[in-house]
């Protein structure tokens, strides 16, 4: 039961929704199955985590329909389906109610349904009155602005004497700007995809060459100052500069209250695919970059989604915090968002990038209390908790420890059958090249200073040949500075 769609998708919810949703299980309108709100209502009682042996099959079954009646697997089964089937009508109804103008769409369809214009024509007002409030200017809007002159068009035509009217003529606009917006929008999402998975000329779509092929003008400017991101969102992924990064930065900067949520979240994200770049080729630079757009993304409340930030933006923005030396603010942000994250993931995020944080900073032995502080229960963590003390042991020198915690890893890394061979292979090897280091560290003051040097050239070369090997910069490093 604790691995059923349903916990899981219960897991995802707030506070706020899950009550919203007993609300909405109780309502008879929705529901009159009281073994359905008996089981909402168990279910609920160990939210947020839902991990309680209480949430066995067996268990719900006997306290739903008590300990006379025979278990009854089948049964059971479709009680879970038939709740899992309300609570995707209430996220539908979450959704729905997000948007208010599909709210007064369909009221205003229903009214017109029944012949009551009057009141559809108020309705039709408050539409365009909240159409007009909202800030954005996106594909999506221009196609709320059809939905208004297409119902303003069917309320006009009932009129006992018509008059020339600019219904149609605004569809046409709306419908116009709409297509242009979400063929650039199109474009860009093929082109950032395309730079992840290379397809032949076969399987290239023809329609997407006329996508790419819009063109940007002082008129469509003008018309849609939107446009403007777009297209250099497109310039960026096809011919990546420095450019054409600061011409799209520039553009969200101006632009950014045009654009919704996911859209700018998408622009900002090949803004940052530029910068993850010129980092993998060697420019350490590009990390001021990326902590400029990850602040700018933090400012703008961007980043969350219902409230919660993901493990891996927060590990993302803290290493990027740090590898520009923003000590204070990488600090800061640790604290400030760690409440943001799932409560099933906040310990071992917080304490593995608490614990990078006073490494960065070469405070080793608060770095090795926070690791020993947490349980890391996910493999990525686990692994890179085992590499960081392994680091913090090398440069401090202590060798009996290092040996020991060596030994250790590489027996959970062959054991461990979760990890990708990749992850596997590169981890092993910089256990491999650490262990070496170790070996030549503890017999170096017996070896004469020619033959300790010729060794650790050697061990240089091993290390830039070795592939594939995680963390290869530091070990390279750590060679160089152990003449």
């Amino acid at each position: 039961m604790r691995q059923t769609k349903l916990v899981e998708a219960l897991r995802q919810m707030s506070t706020r929704e899950r009550s919203g949703w007993r609300q909405y299980v109780h309502a008879d309108f929705f529901n009159k199955h009281q073994a359905l709100r008996n089981l909402c209502d168990l279910l609920l009682e160990h939210a947020p985590q839902f991990d309680h042996d209480d949430l066995g099959k067996k268990v719900l079954y006997r306290r739903i329909f008590g300990a006379v009646e025979k278990y009854n697997e089948l049964k059971i089964n479709n009680l879970i389906s038939d709740l899992y089937g309300l609570l995707l009508g209430f996220l539908a109804y979450l959704h729905w109610k997000s948007n208010p103008l599909d709210e007064q769409y369909h009221s205003l369809m229903a009214l017109s349904e029944r012949n009551l214009d009057k009141q559809a024509a108020n309705v039709h007002a408050r539409f365009h009155s909240l159409l007009q409030q909202r800030s954005d200017r996106t594909a999506a809007w221009h196609r709320d602005s059809l939905r208004y002159w297409e119902t303003g068009e069917m309320l006009h035509n009932r009129q006992p004497r018509r008059t020339a009217g600019e219904h149609l003529r605004r569809q046409a606009e709306a419908l116009y700007r709409a297509h242009t917006l979400e063929k650039l929008q199109l474009g860009v999402a093929m082109l950032s995809r395309n730079t992840l998975a290379v397809l032949g000329p076969e399987e290239t779509p023809q329609w997407q060459y006329h996508i790419l092929e819009t063109q940007y003008d002082d008129v469509l400017a003008a018309e849609l100052p939107a446009t403007e991101v777009y297209v250099a969102a497109q310039e960026l992924l096809r011919n990546p500069s420095q450019e054409s990064f600061q011409d799209l930065t520039s553009g969200l900067f101006r632009h950014h209250q045009l654009l919704q949520k996911d859209e700018l979240n998408a622009l900002y994200q090949c803004a940052l695919n530029y910068c993850i770049r010129r980092i993998n080729d060697g420019q350490p630079e590009a990390y001021a970059d990326a902590l400029s757009l990850y602040r700018t993304l933090l400012d703008r409340d961007l980043l969350l989604q219902n409230g919660r930030l993901s493990q891996w933006t927060y590990k993302n923005i803290a290493t990027t915090g740090l590898r520009s030396g923003e000590f204070d603010w990488t600090e800061d942000f640790l604290h400030t968002y760690r409440d943001a994250l799932l409560p099933s993931e906040r310990d071992n995020a917080f304490a593995f990038n608490l614990a990078t944080f006073y490494f960065e900073k070469q405070d080793f032995s608060n770095a090795l209390r926070t690791l020993q502080n947490v349980e890391f229960t996910d493999i990525t963590y686990h692994v890179g908790a085992k590499i960081m003390q392994m680091k913090a042991f090398c440069l401090l020198g202590e060798w009996e420890a290092l040996h020991s915690l060596l030994d250790a890893t590489e027996q959970f890394l062959r054991r461990n059958k979760s990890l990708s061979a990749f992850g596997k292979t590169t981890n092993l090897n910089f256990i491999r090249i650490v262990r070496q280091i170790q070996q030549w560290q503890e017999r170096s003051p017996a070896v004469h200073r020619g033959k300790k040097e010729q060794e650790r050239l050697g061990l240089i070369e091993k290390a830039a040949s070795l592939k594939p090997l995680s963390n290869k910069d530091w070990v390279l490093k750590i060679l160089e500075e152990l003449r």
